[in-house]
């Protein structure tokens, strides 16, 4: 039925109204997160408390953004007092005499960062009986004599909560044998795992964790974690058998790579396992570097797609159109996806055909469409294919992509940064949603991607860059990463807390790869990872450090 929905309509019935959006447009919109975005809109315009008040009342999962949108505009003193608490520091809250306020302020990380005394007062007044025992952790100043008094979770619940220097000051020691095993049964352990092992100011507690035998209720990524753990302290058989059992019980096809390349790594005869893991279905990381080490290259990907000459009116650029047609693929029944996909057979539709494609495959055919290359005339071949390997991870080449965090159209970009550049880019963008337009969209995204190569210059760095900013990108490679050294630059690659960046850089590396293979430009993932430990040919930061 949407082959057949008339351009004319949806040009009249959702372009004008986000100009300037009404309370009647709002309400006529079904609950989802593209309704949480014009409402966010609408609190963004000169409107009145009531009429804030009545827009918020229509959120669908409230969220800390839309919530602080909402303030701005209410006059309701209930919620600028919640906003302050809600934003209050630790100086604030030490000074603080209202027990409400200190109740939606306080963490375990704030009292980490509190002098005794003040952690005692604050305490006291928000009167929380699971606070007040995990104050009794961070005041005990011999915590290596005394941890046994207080049970794993309780232990795990302040060492995950603490702040950096907290953490390091006070919880850097080995606790007894069985004490790590209990430990590893009880919440939070994983998250310990993954933010010690990397720290050098916790390098005691780190040994302790090679001592962890009770690992069969762990999760995929705590026996992953706890291999890398025994392979940077120099057991390489305990890691490798803690990265097969990580294997055995991921999911994900692509956890079950990440584990039998480090097995790989780990090992001294790996020749079949570079093999063995050059076979899997799925192309990722890991497997695009075993098959170049085996001579192969994934056969199990498409980049066309043979589609009729007909122009459909299908409006690929309306978030509700999009949130239409998310809601009749996951209703479609697996066996009935292809002739689906059948149905929006068009040569302007080769995005959403390739999302259904995907589908309906179970991921076993992976899609590297370029559908939007009339966009890409002004670009290299290379930063071509850049923009594809981000784009295929940012929206999967579908303009009317919103993320919860308001990310935007094809390349996701975010409304501060669109803001931003409107002084550079002169396209007459009247409104956010003007960024569901593929053209408007990749006007911005390409001079934001630009100006990041010439900060970063090698795939993954860009790829870093974009997802978490430069910022972060700049503070995590002279942190000491990707220097030459055992297992590197991979073990810089999995150890990078902010998980989405780190598993976002590995896909877009993965895609750039492929693209360029398409595009008539192959390199060698191998080399691109020995490249990364070169400063001179990957960013401006490290070679003048």
């Amino acid at each position: 039925m949407f082959l057949r929905a008339a351009l004319a309509t949806l040009l009249l019935g959702v372009l004008p109204l986000y100009a300037d959006i009404t309370l009647d447009e709002i309400r006529s919109k079904p609950p989802s997160n593209a309704r949480n975005f014009m409402i966010w809109q609408y609190l963004d315009q000169n409107i009145t408390s009531a009429q804030a008040d009545e827009a918020f009342y229509l959120v669908h999962n409230v969220g800390q953004r839309m919530f602080f949108a909402y303030a701005q505009k209410s006059d309701r003193p209930e919620v600028a007092y919640t906003v302050q608490c809600m934003k209050m520091g630790v100086k604030e809250l030490i000074r603080t005499d209202d027990s409400g306020c200190a109740k939606l302020a306080v963490s375990v990380g704030k009292l980490s960062a509190m002098h005794k005394d003040a952690r005692a007062r604050v305490v006291d007044l928000v009167g929380d009986p699971g606070l007040k025992t995990a104050a009794e952790v961070l005041d005990d100043t011999n915590l290596s004599a005394h941890y046994r008094q207080y049970s794993p979770a309780l232990f795990l619940r302040v060492y995950n909560g603490s702040y950096g220097d907290s953490k390091r000051r006070q919880f850097n020691f080995i606790p007894d044998y069985d004490y790590m095993q209990a430990l590893a049964k009880a919440p939070g352990f994983t998250t310990a795992v993954m933010s010690t092992i990397n720290d050098e100011k916790l390098s005691k507690f780190g040994w302790a964790l090679t001592k962890v035998d009770a690992v069969e209720g762990l999760d995929p990524r705590g026996l992953f974690y706890l291999g890398l753990n025994q392979l940077l302290r120099g057991s390489k058989s305990r890691a490798i058998e803690l990265f097969q059992r990580s294997g055995d019980k991921a999911y994900y096809q692509s956890d079950k790579d990440k584990a039998l390349f480090w097995q790989a790594l780990a090992s001294e005869k790996n020749d079949l396992m570079w093999k063995l893991l050059a076979q899997s279905w799925d192309i990722n990381f890991y497997t695009l570097y075993a098959m170049e080490k085996t001579g192969t290259f994934p056969e199990n990907y498409y980049s066309q797609l043979q589609t009729s000459d007909a122009v459909s009116d299908l409006n690929l650029s309306d978030p509700f159109v999009w949130n239409e047609l998310l809601d009749t693929i996951g209703r479609t029944p697996k066996n009935e996806l292809y002739a689906l996909a059948k149905r929006y057979d068009a040569k302007n539709l080769v995005p959403l055909q390739s999302f259904i494609i995907e589908k309906a495959s179970r991921y076993r055919l992976q899609g590297y469409v370029m559908p939007y290359d009339a966009e890409l005339t002004d670009v290299d071949t290379d930063t071509k294919a850049i923009i594809y390997a981000l784009m295929r991870q940012e929206s999967r080449f579908i303009p009317a992509a919103l993320s919860h965090s308001y990310a935007l159209g094809l390349m996701q970009m975010m409304p501060f940064l669109c803001r931003a550049m409107d002084g550079q880019v002169d396209c007459g963008r009247e409104t956010l949603f003007d960024m569901f337009d593929p053209h408007i969209n990749l006007l911005y995204a390409k001079p934001h991607i630009a100006w990041l190569q010439y900060r970063v210059y090698h795939p993954l760095f860009i790829a870093y860059a974009y997802n978490g900013g430069i910022g972060f990108t700049k503070r995590y490679l002279l942190d000491d990463k990707f220097n030459p050294g055992p297992y590197e630059p991979f073990l810089s690659m999995e150890l990078m807390r902010t998980t989405e960046t780190r598993e976002y850089g590995k896909k877009v590396l993965t895609n750039y790869v492929v693209y360029k293979k398409i595009l008539g430009e192959p390199v060698s993932l191998i080399d691109l990872c020995e490249t990364l430990l070169h400063p001179s040919k990957t960013d401006r930061f490290r070679k003048t450090k």
